[in-house]
């Protein structure tokens, strides 16, 4: 197995892999080489394996035909480099690294917040001046009013943007007490009121002292931040970039700074990058500039290489990596190991893994609750499910049951959970779920003993649980009259309230059920604790009906 590395890994990553493989490592920093001719990079890959890149140009879909890699992995949270459908037509797997610079990001925008408000870039620069010259005290004088700045207390500061990168913004703002407006049209309030007010982004425009970008650089966002909006700023504000450099209009935004229609700017992306000594920001003092450099941490390239060797290690012992973007290309595989009954191993433990996670959060005690999960074998489907009466704390892989569709045990020593017929008659009603968890959390098992259901009060319960969770007729645990209530009742939604029973998640895979049982606790949360001062405002019905469309999205891309 040969690696050729054009990416930047640390030292221990390199060693590590060698041990596993040939490796050439050509790093852009060392040879100031990214390949951007299809031609000339797979005359360099003849012969190798594995290409382990970050901004070399894999976009066009003849490169594939001229290459025979086996793997391709992207230092990148975003590879945005290269034709993902050719790569998955010629089986190519395509592993990333999300959220690897996501904190180098966030750590420099608060930097360079700090820098406009103090004025800390401009006065640096003047002190390595020949300009800078101190012959009496009224000279020192002069230079302290020059050079004064504000403080971020009690300043307005707008996040265009609540991704990974704003939100850690917005976290690492909190301490310094200032007023927060978001704007991000995909993020519920609920989410955003954490931090501050979710506004319209002509309001954030005007209101804000600190203006900064993270979105994602889309077809819709083309010069989102435009001449006209970037008219409606302070005069005193200060608008900062570390996002894409085609979210903003530079020509409008140089005749601002330029005649000082705002106050400053920080500029970490451009639309023609790299940049030269030929850029125009750099001719203005009331900018900074950086050759986007938000990512450049030695921690990135730490982070980066461990998220590449684990994964890789998988691929190497015919796992599937666990962060890669078109896991299809696997397809073939994990048929294989369901046949094998080697991928029964690994979900045994994934579900072991959810129950301890269960009783870790508080949702269960001692062996209460049950979680399965659906699985074929041989084109007959099967259902791995937790035993009854084993205590989340010893419970081991051994312990889960391989069950049929008649409840009829295939494999296991111990008994299935009681309520065996209440996740099979799920299983049976829904083609569409794979996975559910039945526990007892705390907010939702109150609305059971109540026989209250949780009605839509915000936003984004509906995406992920589909609309209002009734509570189901009480029956007794493990009872035929329980599975029929629940069959009854749930419908096509992805959760339902059992009365005096806890309640049942259901998604097409184990993460998906844990994410709807998070949502349906915290919405439980919510609509009872409002409930005990008044009855809570419900969603407009306008917003229930497109909420549930995004819920329909969900359920067919299997998000949840």
């Amino acid at each position: 197995m040969k690696a050729l590395i054009t990416a930047s890994l640390s030292d221990q990553a390199l060693s590590e892999l060698r041990k596993h493989m040939e490796v050439t490592y050509e790093s852009w920093r060392d040879t100031g080489i990214i390949y951007f001719d299809v031609k000339e990079l797979a005359e360099k890959l003849r012969g190798y394996d594995i290409f382990i890149t970050v901004a070399d140009d894999l976009k066009k879909p003849e490169f594939f035909e001229q290459v025979s890699l086996k793997l391709i992995v992207f230092c990148r949270g975003d590879p945005f480099n290269i034709d993902l459908n050719s790569a998955t037509k010629k089986k190519i797997p395509v592993i990333y690294t999300p959220l690897r610079n996501v904190d180098a990001v966030a750590d420099l925008t608060i930097g360079f917040m700090i820098s406009l408000a103090r004025n800390l870039t401009q006065l640096d620069r003047f002190l390595h001046s020949e300009g800078f010259e101190v012959t009496d005290f009224e000279d020192w004088i002069n230079y302290y009013n020059k050079f004064m700045g504000y403080e971020l207390k009690d300043k307005t500061v707008g996040i265009i943007g609540f991704g990974q990168i704003g939100r850690r913004v917005a976290d690492r703002l909190k301490g310094f007490g200032i007023n927060l407006l978001v704007y991000d049209p995909y993020i519920s309030s609920d989410i955003i009121k954490v931090f501050g007010k979710k506004v319209e982004l002509n309001y954030l425009m005007k209101q804000s002292d600190f203006i900064t970008i993270h979105a994602a650089a889309t077809d819709e966002n083309d010069n989102l931040i435009d001449e006209e909006r970037i008219g409606m700023m302070k005069k005193t504000a200060f608008l900062l970039n570390l996002a894409k450099g085609s979210l903003v209009d530079y020509e409008a935004l140089y005749e601002a700074l330029k005649s000082n229609k705002i106050a400053g700017a920080a500029l970490d992306v451009f639309p023609l990058e790299p940049i030269d000594e030929d850029n125009e920001f750099l001719e203005l003092e009331n900018v900074i500039v950086t050759p986007h450099f938000g990512g450049n941490t030695v921690d990135v390239i730490e982070r980066q290489s461990k998220m590449i060797v684990r994964d890789i290690k998988l691929w190497l012992n015919k796992e599937i990596p666990e962060h890669v973007l078109n896991p299809e290309v696997f397809h073939d595989k994990i048929v294989k190991d369901i046949q094998s009954g080697s991928r029964f191993d690994l979900l045994k433990q994934d579900i072991v893994n959810v129950c301890k996670r269960l009783l870790n959060d508080g949702h269960v005690i001692g062996s209460a609750g049950n979680v399965s999960v659906r699985v074929k074998n041989n084109g007959e489907e099967l259902v791995l499910i937790t035993p009854s009466n084993v205590n989340y704390i010893e419970m081991s892989p051994d312990d889960i049951l391989l069950i049929n569709f008649e409840g009829k045990v295939i494999e296991g020593e111990k008994n299935p959970s009681v309520e065996k017929q209440l996740h099979l008659g799920i299983y049976k009603a829904r083609e569409d779920v794979n996975a559910i968890i039945h526990s007892h959390g705390i907010y939702s098992t109150i609305l059971s003993t109540l026989n209250l259901s949780l009605p839509p009060v915000i936003e984004e319960l509906v995406p992920y649980l589909g609309g209002e969770i009734e509570c189901a007729e009480y029956g007794e645990a493990g009872s035929e009259e329980l599975a029929e209530n629940v069959i009854n009742s749930l419908g096509e939604k992805n959760a339902l309230i059992l009365a005096n029973h806890g309640n049942i998640c259901c998604g097409s895979h184990l993460e998906g059920s844990y994410t709807v049982l998070e949502y349906l606790e915290r919405g439980s949360k919510i609509y009872y604790l409002a409930k005990l001062l008044k009855d809570p405002n419900l969603l407009p019905e306008d917003t229930i009906d497109f909420e549930k469309d995004i819920f329909e999205i969900f359920k067919e891309s299997k998000k949840i």
